[in-house]
């Protein structure tokens, strides 16, 4: 058996000053299977959320334009609008049946469906979450030792996310183009874990020298406010702890990351809402999303395609996907709205498209989704009526092999927060429970456990 291990450091003698060098993942340091290190830890989880608005189409006709009609442990086979996922049926799990649990609390439009699927409980106001998003709560526990903790980002333009780390209106800030994303994970601050040189940053170190300072009085700071200060308090130096992890992590050299490549810097794009755009820009967001998985930038990230209200427009057509799904009719023909059917198959391949950008990056034996688990979700099970039933979900990735992909599961009613529950634990949070009134729940989705 090899005296090294994957801690193992080289040390020897430069300059008069002894020096250590890190060791990279090398087969010998991985199990059987090349799935984990041998010493039984696995490689890193990541976990991301990918967003769109305004759902899916729903039954119509007897039939099902998104349901698969196998369930259980049958692979589900395509349907009209997941045709996108051709070849990626094994690698994908599908939540229908689901529902957000609103109990004496208004539906709120474009609101209480993903609020309700985020943060285990149904909203009583607009645009306020009453707890934080479940995002958050995976980015604090997987997401340390990286330059960021958690990466908001916005194919669709918006300056905001849907990710909040309490209750309240605040949510997190998102890189709203590629070149937005190409210049945060390989911008300024960056160091390819790949190079041979490494020489810290001495503007870093006194940056990192003036937050330390300050440590001890906002700590003294903290134990003198009000419940309510301390609230308010405590986001804004969640800001400032986030600023400490990266500069730390900056000036070390970083570990080798054998997949990691250096993307191109990708062009200026003008913001634009047409679905042409938009799919251009998911593409390229999702391929440097996947390179800063790889380079171990983050391990954590979100994705809003669209925003809920869904602004989006097929290329020539003046009315907004939104106005459609309200004001055209059901051709009574097909039984459905072929104009926002047409509209929510081309927002749902964007979710396709981040699957195949993790799945072409090879890591270990197999590839980056195979460690990762990506969460997508929507608003409402049918946009036409604001509906909370059956809001569509989907899993793809095997998260480091906890998660059995390939199947659908029907909810039959049970609410949202199941499903939730069962993406925490996939990703190694130490939760039994998530979610408030009859939203709280213990029952993870067994089925897509690996046993």
């Amino acid at each position: 058996m090899s005296r090294f291990t994957r801690r193992s450091l080289l040390r020897g003698a430069l300059g008069g000053g002894a020096v250590c060098v890190g060791i990279p993942a090398l087969d010998i340091f991985l199990d059987g299977n090349g799935k984990a290190y041998a010493d039984g830890a696995r490689l890193p989880v990541r976990f991301g959320t990918w967003f769109w608005g305004l759902g899916l189409t729903p039954n119509v006709n007897g039939g099902s334009r998104w349901i698969p009609k196998e369930t259980g442990a049958a692979q589900w086979k395509l349907t009209p609008q997941l045709q996108s996922f051709a070849g990626l049926e094994h690698k994908i799990t599908v939540f229908s049946g689901f529902r957000a649990q609103l109990e004496d609390k208004p539906n709120i439009p474009h609101f209480s469906g993903f609020a309700s699927i985020m943060t285990g409980q149904a909203p009583r106001n607009d645009k306020v979450y009453d707890g934080p998003t479940f995002d958050a709560l995976i980015a604090d526990t997987i997401g340390g030792g990286t330059r960021f903790r958690r990466v908001d980002i916005s194919p669709y333009g918006s300056r905001r996310s849907y990710s909040t780390r309490a209750a309240g209106s605040a949510t997190a800030p998102s890189d709203s183009s590629p070149l937005d994303l190409y210049q945060r994970l390989f911008g300024e601050g960056f160091r390819d874990p790949n190079s041979d040189t490494f020489t810290p940053d001495p503007q870093l170190m006194l940056s990192k020298s003036v937050l330390s300072a300050v440590t001890d009085q906002r700590q003294a700071l903290m134990s003198s406010l009000g419940a309510a200060d301390k609230i308010a308090m405590d986001q804004y130096f969640t800001s400032v702890r986030a600023m400490e992890n990266q500069l730390a992590v900056e000036l070390q050299k970083p570990a080798r990351m054998e997949s990691c490549r250096v993307p191109e810097k990708p062009a200026e794009t003008p913001l634009a809402r047409d679905l042409d755009s938009i799919t251009r820009n998911n593409r390229m967001m999702a391929q440097l999303m996947a390179m800063g998985l790889a380079c171990n930038q983050t391990r954590v990230f979100t994705a809003m395609h669209s925003d809920a209200t869904n602004g989006v427009f097929l290329p020539g057509d003046p009315a907004i996907y939104h106005m459609h799904t309200h004001e055209e009719p059901v051709d009574q023909q097909l039984g459905y709205q072929p104009v926002s059917e047409r509209c929510a198959e081309l927002c749902v391949r964007g979710f396709s498209d981040f699957v195949r950008a993790l799945d072409a990056i090879k890591e270990g034996d197999g590839a980056l989704l195979d460690n990762t688990l990506l969460f997508g979700y929507s608003d409402t099970g049918y946009a036409k009526t604001h509906s909370v039933e059956n809001i569509p979900m989907f899993m793809a990735g095997a998260a480091g092999g906890a998660h059995r992909p390939g199947r659908h599961i029907q909810g039959n009613g049970d609410p949202v927060s199941r499903v939730a529950l069962t993406a925490m634990q996939l990703v190694g949070l130490p939760v039994g429970s998530f979610g408030e009134s009859s939203m709280k729940t213990a029952r993870a989705v067994s089925e897509v456990r690996a046993a």
